[in-house]
């Protein structure tokens, strides 16, 4: 049995599926992106191009830019030049919301102040 809600409006009396409902708040509060960004992580090595395979890591997306984590700041510079193939790659499979760019993060590097 599905649950119903009901819409005081007394134009409309008649009980409204829940899941309709349900479909506009997820939207609005943006749990689609975060299931999408979860299904990007989870499969990464199997949807990135050959390149970054093996040699970087999803990190999360922010602001629709995607932190890659990357060994070394030579493997940043070599990716960096085939980001806009990355970016397609997730645009055509999670559509063109959910990344316009990439930023790396140098494994071990941490930023903000000396030991």
């Amino acid at each position: 049995m599905r649950a119903n809600y009901y819409n005081p409006d007394p134009e409309r009396r008649e009980p409204e599926p829940i899941d309709d409902l349900l479909g506009s708040i997820i939207e609005r509060v943006g749990a689609d992106k975060d299931l999408a960004i979860s299904e990007l992580v989870a499969s990464w090595e199997s949807i990135v191009p050959e390149a970054w395979r093996g040699r970087s890591r999803p990190i999360g997306v922010r602001e629709r830019t995607l932190l890659v984590e990357v060994p070394s700041g030579a493997v940043a510079s070599l990716l960096r030049y085939d980001s806009a193939s990355l970016v397609s790659v997730v645009t055509d499979r999670f559509g063109p919301d959910l990344v316009h760019s990439v930023r790396f993060r140098v494994a071990g590097d941490v930023r903000g102040g000396k030991p």
